[in-house]
């Protein structure tokens, strides 16, 4: 049986640490800026959705900044955000000023702010990297859903540090056969009753005056525990799904 690139990916990735949604996103997203500072820096239409976009959202633009030895790439990608600045406030004639009927008008109403020149200075189109990371996202969820019957993917996630409650929840979603949700359930809540177990040890070792055995694995169990509620560090920003 021939199997999709989506499903040997999460496949390989139940061997790793953490929540192997999160993990395969923070792999696109690095793949994905490194592609575009590599292969495009100086590509017309990229150069026209960092107009549109003025920049990317503020996560990734950042993210971007700090790739090391790109910074020549990163000067004339935003350069051409900052053209588009500027070319709307160049075609704005006197933006800031009312005219006569307009200041009469305030002065009936109460003065506001003008929003016309804020609204033109808003991007056009939202950040090209979270669409990219969202269309991902969906296509490890739906793969995660749809092959959980199959043994081998199966085994593989009971191995696994489980998912992430925002990715548990949306592949739950996706689930419309009541025995395969409830035995993903149980499988994923065997996973959070041993972290909670690490945890508690964990609390224990770090009291004060404490005597006994050293730190094991429950060393980091504060760490995996906002992961495993909140998803990976970084892996999730700017991505919308269901509350």
């Amino acid at each position: 049986m021939a199997y999709s690139k989506t499903y040997v990916d999460l496949l390989e990735r139940f061997s790793r640490r953490g929540c192997a949604i999160c993990g395969l996103l923070l792999h696109d997203e690095n793949r994905y800026i490194d592609s575009l500072l590599y292969e495009f820096a100086n590509d017309a239409g990229i150069h026209k959705v960092f107009r549109r976009g003025r920049g990317f959202c503020n996560h990734h633009s950042w993210l971007l900044a700090h790739q090391y030895g790109y910074s020549l790439g990163v000067s004339i990608l935003f350069e051409a955000a900052l053209d588009a600045v500027l070319e709307i406030l160049e075609s704005e004639n006197s933006p800031f000023q009312l005219s006569r009927l307009e200041t009469v008008v305030s002065g009936w109403f109460g003065a506001k702010g003008d929003t016309r020149l804020a609204g033109k200075l808003e991007p056009e189109i939202p950040c090209p990297a979270c669409v990219s990371l969202c269309k991902s996202e969906a296509l490890y969820i739906e793969t995660f859903a749809e092959y959980w019957s199959d043994t081998t993917f199966q085994s593989a996630y009971e191995q696994s540090q489980g998912l992430c409650l925002p990715h548990f929840r949306d592949v739950l979603r996706l689930m419309s056969a009541p025995k395969e949700r409830a035995q993903l359930a149980k499988i994923q809540r065997a996973k959070w009753e041993a972290l909670k177990g690490e945890l508690e040890l964990f609390q224990a070792k770090s009291v004060l005056n404490y005597v006994g055995e050293p730190f094991g694995a429950e060393v980091d169990s504060w760490r995996r525990v906002v992961a495993s509620m909140t998803g990976g560090e970084h892996a999730l920003l700017n991505l919308t799904r269901p509350r």
